[in-house]
């Protein structure tokens, strides 16, 4: 009898297990690019710092002190307040690896096109080996999200600052809403108030003609969530890689605090808005790092040290509260689509046998009402 009711009490475990599904509706995925591991998990690099306060055009004496601290927790949350104190406590941060937590690139290229496509399509691609603005066959998390649960055109979007962005986001042409760096929305989609902006991405001069202004492409992105109910949103923004390549790591510490200020903002508009609040995951990360000494820190390939470490960050109602993850072995960039898939219960194998599993530890499902 005592074993009788073990089997069915073990049955009846079983059945809710599977019955289990999350509680995340919409996701959010916010890359920043080309953000090192030495800023976000410790902020003011000192060795970076000496080498930009010895160049002419440094503004280093006067920004300095808005950064500094005794510990690399005391810099980082002054760095990034938002992240450290309000997000990353309520999810996970991965790529810390004096925690033990090594995160990667896998593909041999360690720049924007080839880490943004094996970010969304779940493993590296040989392939693609330049920054050239093209389409490749590849499907991403984005359209698959969008194929799979049978979603009107325009639930699943990609906005960014790059039109490389838009081109990584799907295999083909109108598969999923995109916008590049001065792309207009279509019509029924934009409001008077995001075509102004839109065109003052055209008025705004960018450091590198390429790409348009990060403050523009996030105010666009949170006006257009507020008119459209997105499911699954790609926030592309690059100027953390332009004023790294411009060797101003001055100005690199102050965009890397705005950006910070500005996904906080982008996370208080999800939690004001019924549609979103506490149904909503977000997802934040990089496509590569950079060097790690003043010669070289303000590029990057996969033939300069540094350039293949990574972080990501998640955050949900799905995911617990784990903070720094400790003791992960060794994580890949690839593993960032099926994180985005599986809160749509969507297997990773949606994007193909080669596709690396998700994060560990970022969703623990909740039984269904």
């Amino acid at each position: 009898m005592h074993l009788r009711a073990l089997v069915l009490l073990t049955m009846a475990f079983l059945a809710s297990s599977v019955c289990a599904s999350p509680q995340t509706r919409n996701v959010v995925l916010v890359t920043l690019d080309g953000v090192r591991v030495q800023e976000v998990f410790g902020g003011l690099d000192e060795i970076i710092a000496a080498h930009s306060a010895l160049q002419h055009y440094s503004d280093m004496e006067t920004v300095r002190p808005r950064f500094i601290g005794s510990t690399a927790e005391a810099r980082r949350e002054a760095l990034m307040p938002f992240l450290w104190k309000e997000l990353v406590p309520r999810g996970v941060i991965f790529g810390n690896r004096d925690r033990g937590s090594v995160m990667k690139v896998q593909n041999p290229f360690c720049f924007s096109a080839p880490g943004y496509t094996e970010m969304l399509t779940g493993a590296p691609r040989a392939e693609v080996d330049s920054n050239d603005v093209r389409r490749y066959p590849h499907q991403t998390a984005l359209e698959v999200v969008s194929r799979e649960l049978q979603l009107p055109f325009g639930a699943v979007a990609q906005i960014g600052s790059w039109d490389g962005f838009a081109s990584a986001a799907a295999s083909g042409d109108g598969l999923i809403l995109t916008s590049g760096a001065y792309d207009p929305l279509p019509a029924r989609f934009s409001t008077p108030e995001i075509d102004e902006l839109v065109s003052l991405r055209k008025d705004v001069l960018g450091l590198w003609e390429e790409g348009s202004e990060d403050v523009l492409t996030l105010r666009i992105a949170q006006r257009y969530m507020r008119k459209q109910q997105t499911r699954l949103l790609w926030l592309g923004l690059g100027n953390s890689d332009d004023w790294s390549h411009a060797d101003r790591y001055d100005r690199l510490l102050v965009y890397l605090n705005r950006a910070d200020r500005l996904i906080g903002e982008l996370w208080s508009t999800l939690q004001a808005d019924e549609r979103y609040r506490d149904r909503t995951t977000l997802v934040i990360s990089t496509d590569h790092g950079r060097g790690l000494q003043g010669k070289d820190w303000s590029e990057h390939d996969c033939s300069i040290p540094g350039s293949e470490f990574i972080w990501a960050v998640v955050a949900g109602p799905d995911t617990p509260a784990t903070g720094e993850a400790r003791n992960t072995g060794e994580l890949h960039q690839g593993q960032i689509a099926a994180t985005l898939l599986q809160y749509f219960r969507i297997p990773a194998q949606a994007l193909g046998p080669e596709a690396r599993p998700p994060l560990p530890g970022t969703l623990v499902p909740r039984n269904s009402p």
